[in-house]
């Protein structure tokens, strides 16, 4: 199982021989990436565009507009998880 950073409960669906777990490992310690629950990371799973833009604005310490409710994007649905993380992307804005 993987272990991160602070955490006392590990991915349950991380096997320590899984080709990612030290990767999964550094990204979680590091506050990059999250799993899908406190328990599970779905290391397996394709990322979204959405996450995608999230993990970037981690990387670029770029923080999601909190203030955000309707996107400028019209394949992003109102209300969507990610619309502040996606406009906070878009923008040259920072806060």
């Amino acid at each position: 199982m993987c272990h991160t950073s602070g955490k006392s409960k590990p991915y349950t669906n991380v096997s320590p021989t899984h080709w990612a777990t030290s990767a999964i490992e550094k990204v979680s310690k590091w506050g990059i990436m999250t799993g899908n629950s406190g328990t599970t990371f779905n290391p397996n799973g394709s990322l979204t565009r959405a996450q995608a833009v999230k993990v970037l604005n981690q990387l670029f310490e770029r923080p999601a507009l909190a203030e955000i409710s309707m996107s400028t994007f019209k394949d992003v649905p109102n209300p969507h998880w990610a619309i502040g993380e996606i406009e906070a992307a878009a923008t040259e804005k920072m806060v």
